[in-house]
């Protein structure tokens, strides 16, 4: 009889552990349309036990899970690319599954293309470069058809037009330094020095 009771003593002693207090965690991802999000990363996190840490991936039908979680109170932090992440908590308090845990994403909102999206930087600055040189050589012409094919290619670049401006002022040409001025407070109506030039060539 004593073997016999063994194995029972062993699985009571074994399901009472606090180191086997452990649960299986599950849940969706889904975006604002109730869509699933497949590839959306889940870190949860819960500083008092060890592991303190642990990440799944959610599949084609926004579905996740997490096996042999402590029990305690956990932080789910829930990203995916495109969408804005969230936070949650949630306890897992007993041997066994425990969720769901739900979380619905939204779609981040897209940053306004700037005016150097499509722009080649590197050769935008050497052509910046090369009207400077040109400007402090003296070779006023010169420098306004380097700054014009600039202001071409780009239209919204607020110093190529305060640049212009001020070489037009400097060739004395008062109708195209107000034009180039005017460009750089249409975009920029605080810019001190195009509303300086303006004063100057308006005299």
């Amino acid at each position: 009889m004593r073997f016999g009771l063994f194995p029972a003593a062993v699985l009571m002693l074994l399901v009472s552990s606090p180191a086997l207090a452990q649960g299986h965690v599950f849940g969706t991802v889904k975006d604002g349309d109730g869509r699933p999000i497949k590839g959306a990363t889940i870190h949860a996190e819960n500083p008092s036990v060890a592991p303190s840490s642990a990440t799944a991936t959610s599949d084609a039908k926004g579905q996740f899970s997490f096996l042999g979680l402590r029990s305690g109170l956990w932080t789910f932090t829930i990203q995916a690319p495109g969408y804005e992440g969230v936070v949650t908590q949630f306890a897992t308090k007993t041997i066994g599954s425990n969720g769901p845990v739900q979380a619905v994403l939204l779609k981040r909102p897209e940053a306004p293309a700037g005016p150097l999206t499509s722009v080649d930087v590197v050769a935008l600055q050497r052509r910046l470069d090369e009207g400077a040189a040109l400007e402090a050589a003296g070779k006023v012409d010169d420098a306004i058809k380097a700054y014009r094919s600039i202001a071409a290619d780009v239209p919204t670049l607020t110093m190529v037009h305060l640049a212009l401006g001020m070489l037009y002022e400097r060739s004395n040409d008062a109708t195209s330094a107000t034009v180039e001025y005017n460009a750089v407070l249409k975009t920029d109506p605080d810019n001190a020095k195009a509303r300086a030039g303006l004063e100057r060539v308006s005299r």
